[in-house]
């Protein structure tokens, strides 16, 4: 059993919650920060597996006054909490409405939704919010600057790298937010899944150079003869990933086909790399 509360810096605790999410991991991390005016709990894992461990940590904080929930975005290993958190401390919960479609249907109806994409001011709750779309439409990170920590939601995972699938995901996007994340010079990315990361600019240069070659890999592969997104995920991705490496193709497919790299065939299958 994961502890319930970790502390990460003066008044900001993480708490990894057992979820339903995509392997390697099974927990969600969410994350308690102490505003001085109350607290504030950035995500809230599935709702399923994990609300006795974020109450076991509300207890273990002293049954602080809580002033909001936000989610980083819509997906349900994230927002799946949503309602047991609403019905502890009847707090508003945020969201960037751009990823309303992603929520389960179950939370749509609910009234304590509030629109992050309507907060005009980058300053919130002391944070500094981050307009940060690609793994979904309506991502945001968070940016503390008094300990120069990042939340980083799915944006940035310790242990592996994040997952963009279309039609929500959106390579050129998310690529352009690994810029903006950049600059942050964060000291700490506390991300949503995995091991907390210790060197942010280090790591976000890895993610970009991994997108870089897998782009090239894929060009490469295309030389031959046209191949579909499922024969490309075959070549270059282990076995066990090659259901989920089939999604990520289509982001990166979808990425040079923007560029005019690659077209699609007639028969929307089979992808033909353009010729110089």
């Amino acid at each position: 059993m994961k502890s319930a509360l970790i502390v990460v810096a003066e008044g900001v605790w993480q708490t990894p919650v057992a979820s339903n999410t995509l392997p390697p991991y099974n927990h969600t991390h969410c994350y308690w920060i102490d505003t001085g005016q109350g607290f504030i709990l950035v995500d809230t894992g599935d709702g399923v597996l994990g609300t006795e461990q974020l109450y076991e940590a509300y207890v273990a904080l002293g049954r602080p006054p809580m002033q909001a929930v936000i989610v980083t975005h819509g997906h349900h290993d994230h927002v799946g909490g949503a309602q047991w958190a609403y019905d502890q401390w009847r707090v508003p919960v945020w969201l960037n409405f751009k990823d309303w479609e992603l929520l389960p249907e179950v939370l749509r109806s609910a009234s304590y939704w509030q629109d992050l994409g309507r907060v005009r001011s980058k300053e919130f709750f002391g944070m500094e919010l981050i307009d940060a779309p690609g793994h979904t439409p309506g991502q945001i990170n968070l940016f503390l600057p008094k300990h120069r920590l990042l939340f980083a939601g799915d944006n940035l995972l310790g242990n592996s790298t994040s997952v963009i699938t279309p039609p929500y995901g959106h390579l050129r996007t998310y690529l352009q937010t690994l810029e903006r994340l950049a600059q942050y010079d964060a000291q700490v990315v506390l991300p949503a899944h995995g091991d907390v990361i210790t060197n942010p600019a280090r790591y976000i240069t890895l993610y970009q150079r991994h997108r870089k070659e897998r782009l090239a890999q894929i060009r490469h592969a295309l030389q031959a003869h046209p191949l579909s997104a499922q024969e490309l995920a075959a070549q270059l991705y282990p076995g066990a990933l090659q259901f989920l490496g089939t999604r990520m193709m289509l982001s990166h497919l979808q990425y040079l086909m923007e560029e005019q790299e690659v077209t699609l065939l007639e028969d929307e299958i089979h992808y033909r790399l353009i010729a110089p």
